[in-house]
């Protein structure tokens, strides 16, 4: 195998990006890649990006070169060798594009030319991570404590291990063929099928088996390291639920609060010895398990990519994580790294101090699930289920968990006061056992019940302090129902993070009249900023959460705002394509001139980078929450995604000035399996209709032909504002076509607004910045570019064939449906990728 490096200075640079969206893998990636891109650009680096992935922003930047292929070896040693590439950084893409390099070094060949740099890790220490056993052995030898595992190729290998390790059993694939998702088991019936069918996900067929440790506290440390070994802690969170939840399913909080110091600071010199173990220069995301009965720390889990973690610890901390680490990666010292000017000279060295609390709850999509009629299996276990996550911030574990709970769950049944009240006793029981997605709520309701607070504790392995701070929640709650209307109890439960709509609901009267008791009696919120250095160095504060305190710190940034609401916790569905507009549109708006408030809640969201607006409020998307920054702000105009109609209702009847996103409330569901839709697809400016393509969808696929299409079949229709739009109808037809007459349009035909993920894919396939275009069309300032773009295609295009697909999620894995789950309206694993014509293409 060929390996020589050039040790000369880097200029060109390749991202390989993060793929599509799926559990565990949030679109984290392309949100890092994209923020770092012009920092990169500016300091002289030519950056190209490789993805596949629709929903990609950094694909799109004017900062980078980018390529829509499919992320394989041979795509990135062709991007490689026509782009000249001198640098390659990987762990930005994060577990997908670490392994894929790995495999890409392992492939290289002397007729390859020269191997790139690997940036951030050489490219052994890439290998030992990507293998994980190897990295655990020499993590092992330097005296850390990691779980006894094997790994073992076959299935009599595997009934050996049982006769060293007891049940319970942790069992993950070793090199994976994507993801790996560790699977518990512990009940002895259950292993022959589980190590079967792991063994399966594993391109070598091999199986690792560890000693599982159930019920121990799982504590996070992100930490960053530079060239020269300095490295500082950037932050560590705590799950509330035990090591057999998946820490993405647990409720999160940082700081942390119920770990000593002294076992932080141990943490924290352990995490630095891995990363100087791997030489890191980037980075490092170590998850550690706590048995407090010994004292012992285990390390469970080490992650040298961008991740979760290390978006959250950005948007909870104000520390530019990602802008630290890529130019740590690129070789520069801690004390070398270059910030923009909103942030103090000395920030990318300061440990960042919390002054409030943070905690982040998982969003499911049982409930959406179950409404199509598909049941799945709620019960929480070592499998991830969440598909999204909702952060609540607050000076108070209960303030924090407050906002988390109605920014999550604002709009699940399963969390309804009612719905808990009819869980039986056995049930409750049964549930606290085993864990489904109310978990919050149901705790609370067992101390309402009268449970108490230890036994609670050890039929959950949940640490009693937060079992103290829910009975604190419901004593402050059953304060404000008994004194009814009055001002000293608004103002008590609001400190606490309480709605209106839940202090309306206590005192059986509206919304309206809550905000007009707070009026009277200046009950109002105070915003805190977000800064890394807790206000102990001047900066230039972009990020805020409401607290009710004396000091504000948020002033108006002018008239003329804009304030967007953003697409909130939910991921599944078109909740990666409804950011990746969001963020567009923010973009768009910042380019033209415009000052952006965006109010959002979701660390995985590309729309809290800072660079894409002017301030960001981190609140819930309540109607009350959104009112208190209207107050505060006063904006020209509100942008709402159409799906939130009480909102958009509650706002207009207060004389806002409100412009809606088209949008429906969840993509559109796809074509039956012998069925194939067909859309005609088209641009208003608001005068005129212009039309684009026809496309047509199938389950799990979208496709473009190339169709003429004459202008005036759109001559009659009547819209309210300018955007895109689809004409669909649909054939009894299983195949793909090449064209496809077109119907007439007053007949089986409907009109609808362009779902996202198809905005998505048209822009990076026609190559045509569409949703900037509709932007500008919205404010009047559609140019002469764009108008030369919709002048050319009327429906013809010379491009590559490119479908997007939505197939590759193991949904069977992650929830168990009892049916198939409709592809087309869930986009999770939508990619772009070429296809091949069938013989079957061809009606004329």
């Amino acid at each position: 195998m060929y390996k020589k490096i050039v040790e000369t200075p880097v200029k060109k640079v390749l991202f390989i990006g993060g793929g599509e969206t799926d559990f565990g893998l949030q679109g984290e990636s392309d949100a890092a890649i994209y923020q770092v891109l012009p920092i990169l650009n500016g300091l002289g680096y030519t950056v190209t990006v490789l993805d596949d992935n629709p929903y990609s922003l950094a694909l799109e930047s004017p900062a980078a070169t980018g390529f829509l292929r499919t992320l394989t070896v041979q795509n990135v040693k062709k991007i490689i060798k026509s782009q000249k590439i001198d640098g390659v950084m990987p762990l930005f893409g994060g577990v997908r594009a670490l392994r894929l390099w790995d495999q890409v070094i392992s492939e290289w060949r002397e007729a390859d030319g020269v191997l790139p740099q690997t940036l951030g890790l050489s490219a052994s220490e890439l290998h030992e991570v990507n293998d994980g056993t190897l990295l655990f052995d020499r993590i092992e030898e330097i005296g850390l404590s990691v779980t006894a595992s094997a790994v073992v190729q076959n299935q009599e290998e595997a009934n050996e291990m049982l006769r060293d390790l007891e049940l319970p059993l942790v069992i993950r694939a070793h090199n994976p063929v994507q993801g790996t998702t560790r699977q518990i088991v512990d009940r002895l019936d259950d292993f022959d099928h589980v190590v079967n069918r792991v063994m399966g996900q594993s391109l070598t067929n091999e199986v690792l088996i560890a000693k599982a440790i159930n019920g121990l506290k799982e504590v996070s440390v992100l930490v960053v390291r530079d060239r020269d070994g300095n490295c500082l802690q950037v932050g560590a969170s705590e799950d509330m639920d035990p090591i057999g939840i998946h820490t993405a399913d647990s409720l999160s909080v940082a700081p942390v609060l119920t770990v000593s110091d002294q076992i932080l600071q141990q943490m924290r010199i352990q995490a630095f010895a891995i990363a100087d173990l791997i030489g890191l220069r980037g980075v490092l995301h170590v998850q550690f398990a706590f048995d407090e009965k010994t004292g012992e720390i285990y390390v469970i889990k080490v992650s040298p990519y961008l991740d979760h973690l290390a978006n959250r610890m950005a948007v909870m901390t104000g520390y530019p994580v990602m802008l630290v680490a890529a130019q740590l990666a690129m070789g520069k010292k801690i004390t070398e790294v270059y910030l923009p000017n909103a942030f103090h000279e000395k920030t990318a060295i300061m440990e960042p101090v919390m002054d409030h609390i943070v905690v982040k709850l998982p969003v499911f999509s049982f409930g959406d699930l179950e409404a199509m009629g598909i049941k799945v299996n709620r019960q929480l276990n070592s499998v991830q289920k969440s598909v999204g996550s909702a952060l609540g911030f607050g000076r108070t574990f209960v303030e924090a968990m407050e906002k988390a709970i109605r920014s999550a769950h604002f709009n699940n049944r399963s969390f309804s006061p009612k719905y808990m009240a009819d869980v039986s006793d056995d049930e409750l029981i049964q549930q606290l056992i085993h864990p489904q997605d109310n978990r919050v709520l149901l705790l609370i309701e067992a101390l309402r019940r009268g449970y108490e607070v230890d036994e609670l504790a050890e039929l959950t392995n949940i640490d009693e302090f937060y079992f103290y701070q829910l009975n604190r929640l419901i004593e402050i709650e059953r304060s404000v129902d008994r004194d009814n209307i009055d001002a000293d109890a608004l103002r008590r439960a609001k400190k606490f993070g309480l709605s209106d709509g839940l202090i309306a609901r206590f005192w059986q009267t509206d919304f309206q009249a809550i905000r007009t008791l707070a009026r009277q009696n200046n009950i109002q919120p105070t915003y805190k900023a977000l800064e890394p250095s807790a206000g102990e160095f001047p900066e230039h504060a972009r990020q805020f959460f409401a607290t009710f305190e004396e000091e504000n710190e948020s002033e108006p940034i002018c008239a003329q705002s804009v304030l967007i609401i953003g697409p909130g916790a939910f991921r599944m569905g078109d909740g990666a394509s409804a950011g990746y507009m969001t963020s567009v549109t923010l973009s768009e708006l910042h380019r033209l001139d415009y000052q952006t408030i965006i109010m959002n809640n979701n660390a995985a969201d590309p729309t809290l980078l800072p660079h894409l607006s002017d301030k960001q409020y981190l609140e819930p998307l309540e109607v009350s929450d959104v009112m208190s920054v209207v107050d505060k702000e006063q904006p020209h105009a509100i942008l709402v995604p159409g799906n939130r109609k009480k909102l958009i209702e509650a706002l207009q009847e207060m004389g806002q000035h409100v412009i809606v996103f088209p949008k429906e409330k969840h993509h559109p569901s796809g074509p039956e399996k012998h069925q194939s839709e067909f859309s005609l697809n088209f641009f208003y400016d608001g005068e005129e209709k212009h039309p684009l393509v026809v496309t047509q969808h199938r389950p799990g696929e979208v496709r473009i032909l190339d169709q003429a299409i004459d202008p005036a079949l759109l001559d009659d229709l009547t819209l309210a504002s300018p955007g895109l739009y689809q004409i669909i109808w649909r054939v009894d037809l299983d195949a793909w076509v090449s064209k496809i007459p077109l119907p007439d349009l007053r007949v089986d035909t409907w009109l609808r607004p362009m779902p996202y993920g198809h905005i998505a894919y048209l822009t990076k396939v026609l190559d045509i910045p569409l949703g900037r275009m509709i932007v500008r069309a919205w404010v009047g300032q559609l140019n002469e570019a764009d108008r030369q773009y919709l002048a050319a295609i009327k429906g013809q295009h010379e491009t590559a064939k490119l479908a997007m697909v939505a197939k590759n999620t193991d949904f069977d894995l992650h929830l168990h449906p009892d049916k198939a789950i409709d592809l087309t309206r869930f986009e999770m694993g939508a990619k772009i990728v070429p296809y091949e014509s069938e013989k079957n293409d061809g009606q004329e």
